[in-house]
């Protein structure tokens, strides 16, 4: 029992030196008009605070099972340095992963830009945003095959046609949101736990071709291997 307290006053205040220091990096943040760098690091650790609160319930057997290639949006956190963090798109690299796993191994994705990356980048061009693109006209056209009349349809199909219709509108706003170039920073391969990606029923759908997995290989081969 007097273990149990000391243990608990020990806790206490390694939380109150923890919140004064984190503190004191706010105000420095705020102090020299860096405002988004407080304010990435104010979402970030409200994110990881509930991760490390969902951790007991999180439930990996209700995620897919992903695969090599796969296109996932994860949160990478706050970033130190030149890691790269936030919300970004990667590549999953695993080839056997199964709801019993609660970590994958990615490659962070970020948009083409007119800098510079690292050498062992791959650029991928417009792939994933052409493989969402036809997977947008593919659903517009079943659209208009399936439900050309939709005023005389039964109800039942018109319910079909609000959920199919609003799929289509998902997947347009993904487009919206993705730049039309992306590049795979091979130098920022990481692991993540699950509890990070946000599942998107758009992007189940989106898989790297063979021949660009190939390329990261030879990448990943090249700098890091062999």
């Amino acid at each position: 029992m007097k273990r149990n307290f000391k243990e608990r006053i020990s806790a206490i205040n390694h939380k109150d030196n923890s919140l004064n220091r984190l503190n004191t990096s706010f105000l420095t943040h705020i102090n020299l008009k860096e405002y988004k760098k407080s304010h990435l690091l104010a979402y970030w650790i409200y994110d990881y605070a509930k991760y490390h609160d969902d951790e007991r319930t999180f439930d990996t057997s209700k995620i897919i099972s992903f695969k090599r290639g796969c296109i996932i949006k994860a949160n990478l956190g706050f970033n130190i340095g030149h890691e790269l963090g936030g919300l970004h798109y990667c590549i999953v690299l695993d080839k056997f992963d199964n709801p019993r796993n609660g970590t994958l191994n990615v490659i962070p994705l970020t948009s083409k830009k007119s800098k510079k990356y690292p050498l062992s980048s791959v650029d991928l061009g417009e792939e994933i945003y052409n493989t969402l693109n036809n997977l947008y006209s593919k659903e517009i056209r079943k659209l208009s095959n399936e439900y050309r009349n939709i005023g005389s349809l039964p109800a039942e199909r018109v319910k079909q046609f609000t959920y199919d219709y609003e799929y289509v509108k998902k997947i347009k706003n993904e487009i919206s949101k993705m730049k039309i170039g992306s590049i795979a920073l091979i130098n920022q391969i990481t692991t993540i736990s699950k509890q990070r990606i946000f599942d998107d029923e758009i992007l189940r759908k989106v898989r790297l071709s063979n021949n660009s997995l190939n390329l990261i290989d030879k990448q990943i081969i090249k700098f890091f291997t062999k």
